[in-house]
């Protein structure tokens, strides 16, 4: 299962009706307290979340689930952020990759396939 994590309604959505039609597994939230929530209850096998967002930051999420679950759990952050100065700041904080927005699908897809490889899509 991927859990997505943004608090843009549209760019969550998009990115479930994608990975929903290549046949993955996929919940959303829609802040980082329902992140953690889903977490517990479904522990996903990927997690592709925003950084900005109100409230927790992706960060702290990020930080949360490296304390649960270590490195063992890809978690790739997906932000408008200049990628730059973002990229090696997430890298640095434990997260796994790091995808900018505006994104293409392809690129996404790609991620999954990465951190993904053997899982048999429903």
């Amino acid at each position: 299962m991927i859990l997505i994590v943004d608090d843009n309604d549209a760019i969550r959505e998009m990115q479930v009706a994608v990975l929903e039609s290549a046949n993955y597994s996929v919940r959303e939230a829609s802040s980082g307290s329902h992140a953690l929530t889903l977490a517990e209850e479904t522990r996903p096998q990927l997690v592709l979340m925003d950084i900005t967002m109100p409230g927790m930051t992706g960060y702290q999420v990020l930080d949360q689930l490296r304390e649960k679950y270590g490195s063992e759990l890809p978690i790739v952050m997906v932000s408008a952020l200049p990628e730059d100065e973002e990229r090696d700041i997430a890298l640095a904080r434990g997260a796994t990759d790091y995808i900018s927005k505006p994104f293409d699908i392809p690129s996404v897809l790609n991620c999954v396939k990465q951190f993904l490889p053997d899982t048999i899509t429903a």
